[in-house]
């Protein structure tokens, strides 16, 4: 009987280790950053910031007088937003939710507001429609650099079409994506342009990511493409071009670990009606394409078609606005290793105490676990779409940007915490209205949300371990006793 206690034990401890899957925590969180300077803090999209607690974000978060639809950036003790629509820019104490000063900027803000060494830097202007010169944004754009302190303005440097995207700052130079098929390089400490790199193609909301020098961004109208640029050399290194893809990879801001740069595209099935989606990785190093993976099919996406994802620890977790599902993939290897029934998801998600936070375009915010992608818990933060720049953490507290003119505050602990915690169904009985003109998400039809699926490499190694276990115990149970 202990020979077969011990068998039992040995299959229980393969299901528990196995049936989790690979063990992906956040990556290491970043201790109380003075400075933010690419979309999402890192380049890994995984904005986790740990402080001394000493301030705790304003329970009742932040109200502005528009949507949000960039990333909340949080410095020191205070909270930077602008808004799309209106175009005002806020900075606010953390602590307690006062606005500290408000200024304007001349379009539309989906940028995030850069900040390093008392200056705030944040691109401006609108989607709009493609012009007949194939270049992007009806109104106004360029970038802002104000005083982080004041929020008055230090200068400004415009541009013939969009910059929707985040830029990133290195070495002193800001480096701008824009609607004009170019890569911006701008004097971070005058505003003079230093430099005009030819991408050939329009980078509509790819706001790029930047890792050891180098800056990756998708772009589409001029030829679909992936580039990476060297920001010290200050040359293009490499650009990929991906001839099957219709629509997404200009609206995906990238994300690269481990040498791997991952986003995501978009296929017709039939234009306009029914999209594949796409999950696509590329070595950083020369742009060669290692893999993709078709993640699924689903109906005509209106407005941005982004699935944006975040890696940690070596997995790529990304949503889908297209198959309304929430995915976990080998980063090495595009593996799906789970999937989740989360409804439609265009924000990248963060990863956090071994949970994977996602927001939704139906109000919903939910935790799953990142070894199996079982449902933590969800609930509805609002009527109106979720912003498609996604969640930060700051200590033990969520900050998420609404398309209701809200930050919301949320603790870590309300949406995960004990086990077998209610899921909220997602929202989306009532069809979100679209606005093309205005750049409004499109209507999302409500799905229901389910637990997680394991994908087939978790399932193959369940199976392994199972096999062993039961081997043990036959070997075990075929041996005589020991003579004495």
């Amino acid at each position: 009987m202990t020979s077969f206690r011990n068998a039992w034990a040995v299959l229980t401890g393969a299901v528990l280790l196995l049936g989790a899957g690979p063990v992906a925590a956040a990556e290491v969180p970043v201790d109380s950053p003075q400075e933010w300077t690419q979309y999402r803090l890192t380049p890994e999209k995984n904005p986790v910031i740990e402080t001394d607690g000493s301030v705790v974000p304003a329970a009742d978060g932040f109200r502005l007088p528009d949507e949000v639809r960039a990333t909340p950036v949080v410095v020191g003790d205070r909270l930077y937003v602008g808004t799309h629509g209106s175009g005002t820019l806020h900075a606010f104490d953390l602590a307690t939710g006062e606005q500290l000063w408000q200024a304007q900027a001349p379009n539309w803000i989906h940028s995030e507001m850069l900040v390093s060494e008392g200056t705030v830097y944040v691109g401006y202007g609108d989607r709009g429609q493609e012009r007949e010169d194939g270049l992007r944004g009806d109104g106004p754009g360029g970038v802002l650099a104000l005083d982080a302190e004041t929020g008055e303005q230090k200068w400004e440097y415009t541009v013939d079409a969009h910059v929707m995207p985040t830029p990133v700052l290195h070495d002193g130079r800001i480096h701008a994506a824009t609607g004009d098929r170019h890569l911006h390089v701008i004097d971070a400490a005058t505003g003079e342009g230093l430099e005009r790199v030819d991408v050939g193609a329009v980078m509509s909301m790819s706001a790029p990511a930047a890792a050891d020098g180098m800056l990756y961004a998708g772009a589409f109208a001029g030829g679909p493409r992936v580039v990476g640029y060297d920001m010290d050399a200050r040359e293009m290194v490499w650009t990929t071009a991906m001839p099957d893809v219709r629509s997404g990879l200009d609206d995906v801001p990238p994300a690269v670990s481990e040498g791997v740069v991952v986003t995501t595209s978009h296929r017709d099935i039939v234009p306009a009606e029914r999209l594949e989606h796409w999950a696509h990785a590329f070595s950083a190093d020369t742009g060669e394409l290692l893999w993709e993976v078709h993640l699924g099919d689903g109906p005509f996406v209106p407005n941005n078609k982004s699935g944006a994802p975040a890696v940690a620890d070596g997995v790529m977790y990304v949503g889908s606005p297209t198959t309304r599902m929430l995915y976990a993939l080998d980063l090495r290897t595009g593996e799906e290793l789970w999937s989740h029934d989360s409804g439609p998801i265009k924000a990248p998600p963060v990863v956090v105490d071994g949970h994977v936070v996602y927001t939704t375009t139906q109000g919903e915010i939910g935790a799953v676990d990142t070894g199996t992608g079982a449902l933590a818990g969800s609930r509805q933060l609002s009527d109106e779409p979720l912003a498609p720049a996604g969640p930060i953490v700051v200590d033990d507290v969520l900050l998420v940007p609404g398309q209701d003119g809200m930050v919301h505050t949320l603790a870590l602990d309300d949406l995960t915490g004990g086990s077998g915690a209610e899921e909220t169904p997602a929202a989306g009985t009532d069809d979100v209205g679209d606005d093309a003109a205005a750049g409004a998400d499109g209507p999302e039809d409500a799905a229901p949300v389910g637990g997680g699926v394991l994908g087939p490499a978790v399932a193959g190694l369940l199976a392994i371990g199972l096999l062993g276990a039961l081997a043990v115990l036959l070997v075990r149970r075929r041996r005589k006793p020991a003579t004495r």
